[in-house]
C-alpha cells in the first residue's frame, strides 16, 4: 500500500513541483551554509594571525635591552590580546546568531566596556533586511508548507468525492490507509533534508562532536515535521473538505511561524525596554571631563624629565578610565539586567509556538544560539577586567614590565557549554504523540460510523 501511494504521488505534477521547490531551497541553503562556514574559518584564521603578531611584538619589546625607560614604562598600554571564540559545531545547518555575534575582539588597556565589541559579524546590513536561508529555515518554514501541500487532501479529498464511505467499507481500517499515505510523503521530505545535512557534514571541517550534534539536529527536524504530519492527519480526521483543510493548515502555519514570533518579540521589547545608549555615552563623557579636571587640579606638579612625564600621562589615563567605568557601571548593569530579562521572557513565551521551540532547539544543537554569543561576551569582559588589572598595577607602582612579569599576564581560555535541547525534544515528541493518538482515535471512530 505504501509503494502504491508513493507511485501515485510521484505521478502528481503538483507534488513533484513542491518537491522541486524544496530541493532548490536545500541547494541554496547548502551553498549559503558552506559560504558562512568558510567565512567563519577564515575570520578566525585572520584573528589568530593578528594574535601571533601581537605576541611577537611584545616578545621583541621585552627582549630589547636598549629600550629607553621612558618608552618601557608605556608597555602596559602596548599590551594587545586578540580573543577568539571556538568555531560552532554546525553553523552551516542553523546560522542562528553566528552571522551577527562577533567571534573575535581585541583587548588593550584602553578598551572599555562600550568599545569591547564595536563590530558585528554582519558585513552587509542589507542581508539583515532581506534575511538569509539555511537548513534550519528550510525545516522550520519551508518544509512544513511542502508537507501541507502534500497532505492537505490526505482523506478530505475522499470525503469530497464520496469515496470515503467506500474506502472505509472495503479497507476496514482507515488508520492504516492514512498512515500509508503519510509515510511516503514524509519520508521523501526527510530524506532530502538528511541528504543535505550529510553533504554539509562531509564538506565541513573535522571538529569533534559535529556528528553527534548533527544527530540531535536531525532528531529535532524529524520530530517537528512529524508534528506537521500529525496536524495534517488530525485536520483530515475532521468532517471538512479538502479546501477547508488546506486553508486551516496554512492558517495554522502562519500563526505559529509568523504571527506568534512577531507578537512575542513586540511583547518582550515593550515589557523590558533597555536603557538608552545615549545616556551611557553622555555619562561617560561627563565623567571623563570631570575626572580629567580633577586629576589636573590634584596633580599640578610639573614633570622633571621624560620618564616622569610619560608616567604621569599614563597614570592620568588610567585614573580617568577607572572613574569613567565607575560612572557608567550602573547604566551598564541596568542594560545587562534588561537584556537578561528579555531573554528569559522570550524563552518562556517561545514554548507557546512549536516553530520557535524547533528553531531554538536546532540552534542549540548547532551551537549558534544566543547563549554561545553571550558566553563569549561575558568571558571577554572578564578577561578585559583581568588584563586591565594586571597592567594597572604596574602603572600605579611606576614599574616597568619585564619578561618574567609577562609570564604572569592573564591568558584567555573559554569554551562554550554544550547544552543539547532535550526539553524541546521531549515537548515536540509529546505533541506528536498526542496529535497522532487524537487523529487515530477519530479515524477509528470513523470506521464505526
Amino acid at each position: 500500500m505504501i509503494v502504491l501511494e508513493l507511485r501515485i504521488m510521484l505521478r502528481d505534477r503538483a507534488a513533484l513541483s513542491l518537491l522541486a521547490v524544496l530541493a532548490a531551497a536545500l541547494v541554496l541553503a547548502c551553498l549559503s551554509g558552506a559560504a558562512l562556514m568558510q567565512g567563519q574559518i577564515d575570520g578566525r584564521a585572520a584573528a589568530q594571525l593578528r594574535q601571533s603578531e601581537a605576541a611577537e611584538q611584545l616578545r621583541e619589546r621585552l627582549a630589547d635591552a636598549e629600550l629607553p625607560p621612558e618608552e618601557a614604562i608605556l608597555t602596559p598600554y602596548r599590551l594587545r590580546q586578540v580573543l577568539i571564540a571556538p568555531l560552532p559545531l554546525l553553523p552551516e545547518l542553523s546560522v542562528g546568531r553566528a552571522a551577527l555575534d562577533p567571534y573575535t575582539t581585541t583587548v588593550t588597556m584602553r578598551t572599555g566596556r562600550d568599545t569591547l565589541f564595536q563590530r558585528s559579524g554582519l558585513e552587509n546590513p542589507e542581508l539583515l533586511v532581506r534575511g538569509g536561508i539555511d537548513l534550519g529555515f528550510v525545516v522550520v518554514v519551508l518544509a512544513p508548507l511542502v508537507l501541507i501541500g502534500l497532505l492537505y487532501s490526505l482523506f478530505a479529498a475522499d470525503r469530497d468525492s464520496g469515496m470515503a464511505r467506500l474506502i472505509v467499507a472495503q479497507a476496514g481500517d482507515p488508520v492504516r490507509l492514512v498512515i500509508a499515505r503519510i509515510l511516503p510523503r514524509l519520508a521523501l521530505v526527510l530524506l532530502m533534508i538528511a541528504a543535505a545535512v550529510l553533504v554539509q557534514l562531509a564538506s565541513g571541517p573535522d571538529v569533534a562532536g559535529r556528528w553527534q550534534a548533527a544527530s540531535v539536529w536531525l532528531l529535532v527536524a524529524v520530530l517537528f515535521l512529524l508534528l506537521w504530519a500529525a496536524c495534517g492527519a488530525w485536520i483530515n480526521s475532521l468532517d471538512i473538505g479538502a479546501e477547508t483543510a488546506a486553508f486551516t493548515l496554512v492558517a495554522l502555519w502562519a500563526l505559529v511561524t509568523l504571527v506568534l514570533p512577531a507578537a512575542f518579540s513586540a511583547i518582550v521589547q515593550a515589557s523590558y525596554p533597555p536603557p538608552s545608549r545615549f545616556e551611557q555615552i553622555a555619562a561617560a563623557r561627563a565623567a571623563e571631563i570631570a575626572s580629567t579636571e580633577a586629576y589636573e587640579n590634584d596633580h599640578p606638579e610639573i614633570a622633571s624629565g621624560e620618564f616622569e612625564s610619560r608616567l604621569a600621562s599614563i597614570r592620568k589615563t588610567w585614573e580617568v578610565a577607572q572613574k569613567v567605568e565607575a560612572a557608567t557601571a550602573p547604566i551598564d548593569r541596568r542594560f545587562t539586567e534588561q537584556l537578561t530579562a528579555q531573554q528569559r521572557f522570550a524563552e518562556a513565551l517561545s514554548w507557546a509556538s512549536p516553530a520557535l521551540v524547533a528553531k531554538h532547539a536546532l540552534e542549540e544543537a548547532a551551537g549558534t544560539d544566543s547563549a554561545g554569543g553571550q558566553g563569549f561576551r561575558t568571558a571577554s569582559e572578564q578577561y578585559r577586567t583581568a588584563l586591565r588589572r594586571f597592567g594597572g598595577e604596574f602603572v600605579e607602582r611606576g614599574a616597568i614590565i619585564g619578561a618574567a612579569d609577562a609570564e604572569e599576564m592573564p591568558r584567555f581560555a573559554w569554551s562554550p557549554v554544550r547544552v543539547m535541547p532535550w526539553g524541546a525534544i521531549a515537548t515536540l515528541a509529546a505533541l506528536v504523540t498526542g496529535l497522532m493518538l487524537l487523529a487515530g482515535r477519530r479515524f477509528a471512530r470513523l470506521k464505526l460510523a
